[in-house]
């Protein structure tokens, strides 16, 4: 009996990834690298369900943030104001998010493409706006704050080495759930309703189902993304939930290529990286300020959305594995032809 979907997970690629990760802190060893590369790794789950969304059910969502925001508010609020542990309020900020997904996604049912891009936005532009003005529950624009730590068997996660450890731990979960669900039945359907939803519907394919599952799951994600933002630091502000930060997800997604789930991951270290070499250079150069971020991200959106359209990692990474491959056929060419010689002077 063949089994599908696991056993088709690029094992060796989440392993060489997972060793990258544990060593990195140990290479560049500063709070502030990891306190960077922590925030990597809560974009990575938010990035990773919205490469979902948008590679493979073909559907463009500007609210990320929103969700991001429901699920930090939904746990500072719990655990702050009630007193809830931590780990129970995971599971609301899990939740609720994906609720207000599906009620989201019967509301906008019928709409597609920009549409849809759209009524996201719009809905993105409601919760921050909510976050700032009910301050009886948020409170308000500045901020809300006393969140406790996670605690754990009596040891507590603070930000540092221990945090950056169990966020990544939860993205390389979320990863390896991502993976196999495009390698499942679910991942085929997916990629026929993002080829052509109308080719997919005429195959006997639910559309509407599959779109509205991983709507759902992606706001699950941006959901714990929250969660782990919220109990990082002390305290959270909506303007870590603004339009700002939904474009700043997309933007990260489609540079790494939203067709591979390794895409989102690797446009969130190429933003990360050029965040920490601008801020690098802006302690030598008093004319490079954060601003100057902006005008990098935005240049090399351009040159990847003109070169490559498909996304940094989907194009780079074949004809890297295609160069790797031919190398290792010489060298096994090469040893075959000394070995031959070698039986032949024997």
């Amino acid at each position: 009996m063949i089994r599908t979907g696991i056993q088709k997970v690029s094992w060796k690629g989440v392993g060489v990834f997972s060793l990258f990760i544990l060593i990195l802190p140990f290479i560049f060893s500063s709070s502030f690298f990891i306190t960077n590369a922590t925030f990597a790794g809560i974009y990575t789950i938010v990035t990773v369900g919205l490469g979902l969304l948008m590679g493979f059910a073909g559907q463009i969502s500007i609210g990320q943030a929103a969700f991001y925001g429901v699920g930090a508010y939904t746990s500072a609020v719990l655990t702050t104001t009630y007193g809830w542990s931590p780990w129970v309020s995971l599971l609301f900020s899990v939740a609720l998010p994906a609720i207000v997904a599906y009620i989201l996604g019967h509301t906008m049912a019928r709409l597609h493409g920009y549409y849809l891009a759209m009524a996201t936005l719009a809905f993105g532009i409601v919760i921050h706006v909510l976050l700032v003005e009910w301050k009886t529950v948020t409170k308000g624009a500045s901020g809300f704050y006393g969140i406790p730590k996670i605690e754990l068997f009596g040891f507590t996660f603070r930000q540092g080495l221990s945090y950056y450890f169990l966020v990544w731990l939860l993205a390389l979960i979320v990863i390896i759930l991502a993976l196999n669900i495009i390698h499942s039945r679910i991942g085929r359907a997916l990629r026929s309703i993002h080829d052509s939803e109308v080719a997919a519907s005429s195959m006997g394919v639910d559309t509407g189902k599959y779109k509205m599952q991983i709507f759902i799951l992606s706001a699950s994600f941006a959901g714990l993304a929250g969660w782990l933002f919220a109990h990082m630091s002390y305290s959270i502000a909506p303007s870590s939930f603004s339009l700002d930060h939904s474009v700043l997800f997309l933007v990260m997604v489609v540079l790494g290529g939203s067709t591979s789930i390794w895409g989102p991951v690797f446009g969130v270290f190429l933003i990360t990286a050029i965040n920490l070499i601008v801020h690098s250079l802006g302690t030598h150069f008093t004319f490079i300020t954060s601003d100057f971020e902006q005008v990098l991200y935005g240049l090399i959106l351009v040159l990847v959305v003109m070169f490559m359209p498909k996304g940094f990692f989907p194009t780079v990474a074949p004809k890297l594995r295609a160069a790797f491959q031919k190398n290792r056929g010489k060298r096994y060419s090469s040893e075959a032809v000394r070995t031959e010689k070698g039986d032949q002077h024997g």
